[in-house]
């Protein structure tokens, strides 16, 4: 029985020798940590966030094994060591790929700028385009501050911003075109004739196809109209085209408010 315990003894005694033999890695740990930081300072945060965690994982790991399992941790704390390193090359790699996307973001919206500049959009598009020019703006300070996605990103929206700011520009032009033609097809005089009066005039699709519009008519020629009612076969009126919506809301108000048969012309 002696016997038995005093091996039992010795066993312990060597098994806690051995495991006192055990140096915990605390250089090689330091060592974990100024990679991890310099993967960090490489931007793997971002552009290689997976293998940055999983060299953060590994270096907790290795700090906390130091203290219960010795032997374990310098096994861990070497694998932390190699990822720390794998995510920093990593993101060295792509940093660089993505400074030269956003580089050529920068210069897409530049051109998309350029492009909705000549189609007039400060013009005819003010807002889209000046949100477009701000956030091009906002693009080339992340790329100086080394913010390549974000730069990115923005540049890219610039580009779409300028883009809809270039087709809406051009089809307000076209539709300030078609107006303009449509004012030119149209007669610009009119020679009166038997049984017409200024409310069938105004009234005609090539004159204004709005009966109560004809106080335009009246207007511009009141120096051969004294009555509003009497106008004679073969005489020639202008017809006003260059009318803003003002004077045409004036005219209409007051064809509908002079009442029947009166001689007050409204002006």
């Amino acid at each position: 029985m002696k016997r038995k315990i005093g091996l039992l003894a010795l066993l312990l005694s060597l098994a806690l020798l051995l495991g006192g033999c055990c140096r915990p890695p605390v250089k090689e740990v330091s060592l974990a940590k100024a990679q991890l930081m310099e993967a960090q300072e490489a931007g793997a945060p971002t552009y290689a966030p997976e293998k940055y965690k999983e060299a953060e994982n590994l270096l907790s790991q290795a700090e906390a094994e130091t203290k219960t399992e010795c032997q374990k941790s310098w096994k861990t704390v070497k694998l932390a060591q190699q990822k720390a390193q794998e995510a920093k090359e990593a993101a060295l790699k792509a940093k660089l790929l993505a400074r030269a996307e956003a580089l050529k973001a920068i210069k897409r919206a530049q051109q998309a700028l350029a492009e909705a500049r000549e189609a007039e959009a400060p013009q005819y598009a003010p807002d889209l385009f000046q949100s477009a020019t701000n956030l091009l703006a906002e693009a080339q300070k992340d790329f100086q501050r080394e913010n390549f996605l974000q730069s990115k990103k923005k540049a890219d929206k610039a580009a779409q911003l300028a883009l809809k700011a270039k087709e809406a520009a051009t089809k307000v032009k076209e539709e300030l075109a078609r107006e303009l033609e449509k004012r030119r097809a149209k007669p610009s005089t009119h020679v009166t004739e038997k049984g017409e009066c200024l409310w069938i005039i105004s009234s005609y699709p090539q004159i204004y196809g709005n009966p109560f519009m004809w106080p335009l008519i009246y207007w511009a020629n009141k120096a051969q109209i004294h009555d509003p009612d009497l106008i004679y076969p073969g005489q020639a009126f202008t017809i006003p085209r260059d009318f803003s919506s003002q004077e045409k809301n004036k005219a209409v108000y007051f064809a509908k408010h002079r009442g029947p048969w009166s001689l007050f012309d409204g002006k």
